[in-house]
């Protein structure tokens, strides 16, 4: 099971995963402005490569743009991909 937790700063943030009590991955963004954040690294412990954690990250990204109104831009090359390629986030997502 992968829990999420966020970390939400002022000018930086990151979504944690921990995967079976241990530390899985991270994605971290920074704010562009009030409304648009980019992520900039998206990270998977390598002894959990294969488990969906990195796309476990960006959803609970994506969740939380839509829940706050905001909008996601991606300059990690994972996230960007991802995100591209999943027509239910162009609402959010810029590209």
């Amino acid at each position: 099971m992968t829990d999420i937790t966020q970390n939400n700063g002022e000018k930086f943030g990151e979504f944690s995963a921990s995967y079976e009590g241990q530390s899985g991955g991270v994605l971290q963004y920074e704010w562009k402005d009030e409304n648009t954040f980019n992520i900039v690294h998206t990270e998977v412990d390598e002894n959990f490569g294969g488990k969906g954690i990195g796309k476990h990250l960006i959803s609970a990204a994506v969740e939380y743009a839509r829940k706050e109104g905001k909008k996601i831009e991606a300059t990690c090359p994972f996230a960007h991909s991802v995100l591209e390629k999943d027509d239910s986030v162009k609402d959010i997502f810029k590209p």
